[in-house]
């Protein structure tokens, strides 16, 4: 199975078989892990990644499986879960094509097209400063992406969705966006990253639980203060926030405690938490 846009597939080498010319690899690689590789291409005037999966083999599968886990053998999954996201609410990156083969899931060999996002930032940076956004103007620019971060969360969670990685380094937005942002405008973010996101009725509490302390270990050091944290779960909870806070006080208990966990793990010290985090 293969699937491109018109655009892409008019841009390909003459002569060259699709599959095999994304298979390649023929790019500027930004990420390599056993079998999977991510790279750049321009290619005319396209610019995109491709991420590529080779065969996992039976020992990965075989892993996963023990661990009661779907194992990721595919690119199919980023581009089912970019369709699922998009079709929530949720901004993600264009697919532009995608290619699928292989009838056993060790040996599958796949690649999903990714447009590329130009000139874009991650929230992991954002400070005052940022960007030129400074003062006031910072302040209304950090408590519109605290919103747009909790919406985005809420309606994918609502809808059974979650992410697997969700941290504020896969949340992009355009440079060029935040230098002329002015308070009142949208402030759209696009969500990346996307080859374990998992569809359900409803989300699991362990996958919940590790999406919002992702989160929130990614966001303890960005200058976060107890009234944005409030604000951010004013938005995902409602406006009953406090009421679920209490109603579900180990989840939260729990998502704190694993944040700063991993916190722990990666700097080697306790974060410093506000004073509404001190639970």
């Amino acid at each position: 199975m293969i699937e491109l846009t018109d655009e892409l597939r008019s841009a390909l080498p003459e002569g060259a078989d699709p599959f095999e010319w994304f298979l390649e690899g023929g790019g500027e690689v930004h990420r390599h892990v056993k079998n999977r590789l991510t790279y750049e291409v321009n290619l005319g005037d396209m610019h995109f990644y491709v991420k590529r999966h080779l065969g996992c083999g039976w020992g990965e599968v075989l892993k996963e499986w023990y661990r009661l886990r779907k194992p990721v053998v595919s690119a199919r999954t980023e581009w089912e879960g970019a369709a699922t996201l998009a079709a929530a609410g949720v901004r993600v990156p264009k697919v532009l094509g995608k290619g699928e083969r292989g009838r056993y899931p060790h040996a599958i060999e796949s690649f999903v097209v990714l447009d590329a996002l130009e000139d874009c930032e991650t929230l992991e940076h954002l400070k005052d400063g940022w960007m030129g956004t400074t003062g006031s103007r910072f302040v209304a620019l950090k408590r519109a992406l605290i919103h747009e971060v909790a919406r985005m969360g809420r309606t994918m969670h609502g809808q059974g969705i979650n992410h697997r990685d969700f941290y504020i380094n896969h949340f992009l937005i355009n440079r060029d966006l935040i230098r002329n942002w002015q308070p009142g405008q949208s402030i759209p973010l696009n969500l990346i990253d996307l080859h374990r996101v998992q569809h359900r009725p409803s989300v699991p509490h362990r996958w919940l639980l590790k999406d919002l302390a992702s989160l929130l270990f990614s966001a303890m050091d960005v200058g976060m203060t107890s009234a944005d944290y409030a604000r951010y779960l004013r938005i995902y909870l409602g406006a009953d926030w406090k009421q679920q806070l209490q109603a579900n006080q180990k989840l939260w208990q729990g998502i704190l405690k694993r944040a700063c966990k991993l916190y722990h793990g990666f700097h080697g010290k306790a974060p410093e938490l506000p004073r509404i985090l001190q639970l």
